[in-house]
């Protein structure tokens, strides 16, 4: 019984850990992300790996990374317009921000060949 539960909570931390995967990055990590999204006119954001989750396309205006309240991880910040021009501002999980590649929406953790699992496989950028 006591092996039983044991795999049912480490399934389940397995499940609900992939919902925040790339949020909590190094320096360099951060400075490469946000050297490549500061090229980015436009970028989806969607958590694939979340129920109920619908993408959402968001024009870039801003994005730079600070340290986290202990001092010991990097948060990269976007802001923008979504389509509906509401202003966002999202702390940004880099499994979870697709960039156009060629005619694919493509994951940026995976673009940067950070280890990640966005969830999905590249679909396609539509305008």
């Amino acid at each position: 019984m006591k092996k039983t539960i044991l795999l049912f909570v480490l399934l389940c931390t397995a499940f609900f850990s992939k919902a925040d995967q790339l949020s909590a990055l190094t320096q360099a990590q951060a400075e490469k992300a946000v050297g490549y999204l500061k090229k980015e006119a436009v970028v989806v954001l969607w958590c694939s790996c979340c129920d109920n989750e619908t993408p959402k396309k968001v024009t870039v205006n801003e994005v730079f990374f600070k340290k986290d309240s202990e001092g010991k991880y990097y948060s990269v910040i976007l802001k923008g317009r979504d389509e509906s021009g509401k202003e966002v501002e999202e702390y940004l999980d880099l499994a979870y921000v697709f960039v156009k590649k060629g005619k694919k929406a493509k994951s940026l953790g995976k673009v940067l060949k950070f280890e990640c699992d966005p969830c999905t496989k590249p679909f396609d950028w539509s305008a």
